[in-house]
């Protein structure tokens, strides 16, 4: 009996337990997380870390959590580029809970990419600039560099011409090179990539830019980094700054699909004006009437009065034409704690507003973290891209600078039988018979093999390659030759990288106060090209790519003439590094980085194989010292400096040894003779870098920025410049000369009105930048030339500073020009002699503001941007205003003497530049009555989005869906009457780079577009 009443007892008590049990275990949570908007947020996390339960939300913010014990839970909610937020709910039953998450922009917590790892914004104590994707992805640019102009302060970004695929030219505060390159380096996912835009010369009017291979589409940020504390780490390459690209990764989550879709049109956003041809005529007519003559003017192009009468050809309409502008992208992206993955691929076809000229581009990227345990982690990244550059010569090589320089509107472009006119310039024949393409394949990538034996502690093993595959091949017919047979040229480059790494990283804390990171590693980068120095060339049906007959020909005919060129391992160079960063933190406080590179390259002399690059910054959040923590004005306060060197090795490879060349034939003999002197002292260039700067927020972070002063000295410039005669060689590459770069940063951003349904929001940047060459050593400003620009080297001024006669103006007596000599008096008599540094290379201010409204799921962005001050030097208005040749003339000469008491802008008209006394030749004409005001300000973007409600995208089956309309370069304010007032034109070569940034010579301008299009998630 005692034995069945205990049991009967037990049984009775565990029946309790058992329900008590199934009533703790009842209570549930669920509801939405939200954005500061209102609106859903899929795919965020809901975490309670105590249980290690976790779910994400569902299309529309929508999470659940059953089985829970009633009682208090802690839970972290997080969403990427969003604040986390921690709070604590007490769950009784069923308890619904709804979360609001702020964007994290101006969060501490940021993560932001540096030299080989990632820091939080709170760490970062060096200057960094970051932009997320988004931004590059606006507004259809021509490659995804131009997408930072505007973006981040003390970054100058030069947009290229209105040419598809054309290039940017970037200068990260101010310029420090005279010879070598002054773009920065360029890091994709690790990569030091090639992006030299001289691979392909300047063939046709344009340099070729290796970025536009790049989908922007697949880019999760870009880091810029500008001083010492952040581009160090780079060493021999970090003195012209780092951009860092980050591409997409796979997201925790369940499997997302990505589509984006634009379609779009477009023309040139500024054009210079023209007189057409009867006022041509009559302005031909009356400078020769001017010089003295009778009767009417002799005409060019064999035409006379009678026939050039009946002509009144617009050149520019016929070669421009409405562009059309087609973007597709797609990805996959899905995560998981064993892997994460990101698949790609993208189709894109800008069709430029000028006529047979297009980039067409398509790829694909796969990105894969694999983590098969705790302590293993493999990466792997696949880019592969296709670029094809239907080109058009551009500038004096044709097309639309042919239209504006020497295709007369007094010109027909046919003849009565239909056939093209040839007897002149005709820029249709040649944009509508040649055939010219460049095909590049471009594959980056790279494996990460990472181990963590025990805590805290990372082993990584890193190998890359970016390899291009570049085939250009031009073909002109035989009717464009005028010949019997068409003509076919081929220009194949292979260009390999490869890059290997292997880091230690090490995290210690002592306490809760002391935090210690120890980073170590060993780099080793080649790379090289193979190439055909002069081309294959020959006659021809085709292009050598699809008239293989013809091609095997030439390589035949080459050989037999001793011509065939092929270059194997060109511009072959090495690095092998060594570099380590040491990261302090005191109290979340005060934070300090050392950190330092050794660097061996293949480029330098014996006497300087090795540089050594240090630096260290420092951090202090003052706002959180006791005497600011309950301040209600401050809410961020950051204080932070660095000091190191850096330096510069972007020049051609074997300028230090002696290099030979095949020589004229001596008696019969073969001959080799020396083409450079040799330099076994050459080294880096080596900068040295200062930076301070003040990072802020103020109520509440409704105000914040920062401020930065910078001082950049360059020691020991690189420069292939002239040398004694006595050597027996006109140039030679020698370390000569200071460069001081010193300027000023603000970055402002404003929360100007934030309501439950309306926001408002500003963005501001605006740097000032002083450039001064300190120093030439020995040299003097004759050894250094600007190529063709008429710009020069002198102490004191900025580099490259334009180098004229000064012009005073008209005598209204005779309509004769004024001049003034070195001396400032005036003078009616033109003299090279008489030129003087004059004008201002680069502007006071650049910059860029952006202003976003949002309206429930409405979002309105515009940005301008805008340089104030600096001159432009228009090269080609030396022949298209004041003395009447065979080019074109602009409309603004309507503003001329013409007779005696005339105040005029421009002198009297004359066939012959003897009228002017001392004036030879009319490319002599090099004088400040062509240099202009370069200020300006572009409406850059302007995108109008909405943002379908949750509801309705959940009916289509979708997770977000966004449709959104966008232009760009709508609006150009300039005083500027030649076109585009943005220059970025094609160079002869980086010195030219450097020292011409402000000459324009029949550029293209930019592109005005307008597009429309949606993205969507699935």
């Amino acid at each position: 009996m005692k034995v069945f009443y205990l049991k009967k007892h037990y049984l009775l008590v565990l029946l309790v337990l058992i329900a008590l049990g199934a009533n703790a275990q009842t209570g549930s949570l669920v509801g939405k997380v939200l954005d500061e908007a209102g609106l859903p947020l899929p795919g965020a996390s809901v975490q309670i870390k105590s249980l290690s339960r976790n779910t994400l939300t569902n299309a529309d913010g929508t999470y659940k959590i059953v089985g829970l014990s009633n009682g208090t839970v802690s839970l972290l909610i997080s969403y990427v580029g969003y604040q986390p937020k921690q709070e604590s709910v007490k769950i009784n039953g069923s308890t619904v809970a709804n979360f609001s998450l702020k964007p994290e922009d101006q969060s501490l917590n940021e993560v932001v990419v540096v030299g080989y790892g990632t820091q939080t914004r709170r760490e970062v104590t060096g200057s960094i600039s970051k932009v997320t994707g988004d931004k590059l992805t606006a507004i259809p640019t021509p490659s995804f560099e131009a997408g930072l102009q505007g973006q981040a302060p003390g970054v100058q970004v030069t947009t290229g011409s209105g040419l598809a695929g054309s290039g940017s030219i970037i200068r990260i505060r101010g310029i420090g090179s005279i010879s070598a390159g002054g773009d920065p380096l360029y890091v994709i996912d690790g990569i030091p990539i090639t992006s030299d835009p001289f691979i392909g010369g300047n063939r046709g009017g344009m340099n070729q830019n290796p970025l536009a291979t790049i989908n922007a589409n697949d880019i999760e940020s870009v880091e810029v980094l500008k001083d010492a504390g952040a581009a160090g780490i780079y060493g021999s390459r970090g003195a012209n700054g780092v951009i860092l690209v980050t591409t997409k990764r796979g997201k925790l989550g369940r499997p997302t699909f990505n589509l984006s879709t634009k379609y779009g049109v477009s023309t040139y956003a500024n054009k210079p004006k023209f007189v057409n041809g009867p006022e041509w005529l009559q302005l031909r007519q009356e400078a020769w009437t001017n010089d003295g003559n009778i009767g009417l003017a002799p005409l060019p192009g064999g035409l006379t009065w009678a026939q050039a009468e009946q002509n009144n050809t617009d050149w520019w309409g016929l070669v421009t034409q409405t562009g059309h502008l087609n973007d597709q992208s797609v990805s996959f992206s899905q995560g998981t704690e064993k892997i994460k993955s990101f698949i790609s691929a993208n189709y894109s076809n800008n069709e430029s507003f000028l006529k047979g000229n297009a980039y067409e581009r398509y790829g694909f990227r796969s990105n894969f973290d694999i983590k098969p345990t705790s302590y293993f982690t493999t990466s792997i990244n696949v880019g592969y891209d296709r670029g094809t550059n239907k080109r058009v010569n551009a500038a004096w090589g044709g097309g639309l600078g042919e239209a504006m320089s020497t295709a007369l509107p007094i010109y027909p472009a046919f003849n009565p039988d239909g056939s093209y006119y040839n007897n002149a310039a005709n820029p249709l024949k040649n944009v509508d018979l040649l055939d010219w393409k460049t095909v590049t394949d471009r594959l980056i990538a790279g494996v990460t093999f990472e181990l963590k034996p025990v805590k805290n502690l990372s082993i990584k093993a890193i190998a890359n390659m970016d390899n291009m595959d570049v085939k250009e091949n031009q073909y002109q017919p035989a009717i464009l030759r005028n010949q019997s047979s068409g003509y076919a040229n081929a220009w194949p480059v292979k260009v390999l990288n490869h890059t290997f790494t292997g880091t230690v990283n090490y995290d210690l804390e002592f306490s809760n106060k002391h935090k210690l990171s120890f980073l170590v590693g060993a780099e080793n980068q080649e790379s090289y090209r193979n190439l055909y120095k002069d081309g294959i060339y020959g006659d021809a049906n085709g292009p050598f790519n699809k008239d293989t007959q013809s091609y095997d020909k030439a390589l035949a005919d080459q050989i037999k003439a001793n011509s065939l060129n092929y270059v194997l391992g060109a511009d072959r160079n090495t690095f092998a590094s060594l570099f380590s960063r040491i990261n302090y933190s005191y109290d979340n406080k005060y934070y300090l980085q050392v950190l330092a590179r050794r660097d061996g390259s293949s480029k330098f002399g014996p006497n300087n194989k090795y540089g050594f690059f240090p630096a260290a910054s420092a951090s202090w959040y003052i706002s959180q010292e006791n005497f600011l923590s309950d301040s209600k004005v401050i809410s961020n306060l950051k204080l932070r400096t660095s000091y190191g060197v850096v330096g510069s090795s972007n020049f051609p490879s074997g300028q230090y040894y002696s290099i030979f060349y095949q020589g004229k034939s001596y008696n019969g003999n073969g001959t080799v003779a020396p083409d450079n002197v040799e330099n076994p002292g050459l080294k880096w260039e080596e900068g040295r870098n200062f930076d301070i700067g003040l990072d802020f927020g103020l109520f509440n972070n409704r105000i914040s920025g920062e401020f930065s002063y910078y001082h950049k000295k360059t020691k020991g410039a690189l420069l292939d410049g002239g040398i004694s005669p006595s050597t027996g060689f006109l140039r030679g590459w020698v370390n000569v000369g200071e460069i001081l770069n010193e300027g000023v940063e603000l970055s402002l951003n404003t929360i100007n009105i934030q309501s439950d349904n309306f926001k408002w929001i500003t963005r501001l940047n605006i740097s000032k930048n002083r450039n001064e060459v300190v120093s030439l050593g020995d040299f003097s400003a004759d050894a250094v030339r600007g190529g063709t620009n008429d710009t020069r080297i002198s102490i004191g001024y900025p580099l490259g500073v334009n180098y004229l006669v000064r012009y005073k103006g008209v005598d209204p007596a005779d309509g004769l020009p004024i001049w003034l000599n070195k001396d400032g008096y005036e003078t009616k008599t033109f003299s090279l002699d008489d030129r003087i540094n004059t004008g201002q290379v680069l502007p006071d201010y650049v910059g860029g503001l952006t202003n976003t409204f949002s309206y429930k799921g409405f979002e309105l962005n515009t940005l301008f941007t805008f340089a104030i001050g600096g001159n432009l030097y228009d090269g080609s208005a030396k022949r298209q205003l004041g003395i009447v040749t065979d080019w074109n003339i602009r409309s603004d000469i309507s503003d001329r003497w013409q007779k005696p008491g005339d105040i005029a802008k421009f002198p009297r008209l004359t066939m012959s530049t003897g009228t002017y006394p001392g004036l030879s030749s009319e490319w002599q004409y090099n004088s400040t009555m062509f240099l202009y005001d370069a200020t300006f300000v572009r409406l850059r973007e302007v995108t109008l989005a909405y943002n379908l409600p949750a509801s309705f995208a959940n009916k289509l089956r979708l997770q977000t869906l966004k449709i959104f309309a966008s232009g760009m370069n709508l609006l150009t304010f300039s005083k500027y009457p030649g076109g585009d007032p943005e220059v970025a034109r094609d160079f002869e070569n980086n010195q030219d780079r450097n020292m011409s940034p402000n000459v324009t010579y029949l550029t293209t301008p930019q592109q005005k577009s307008v597009s429309v299009g949606l993205s969507t998630s699935f």
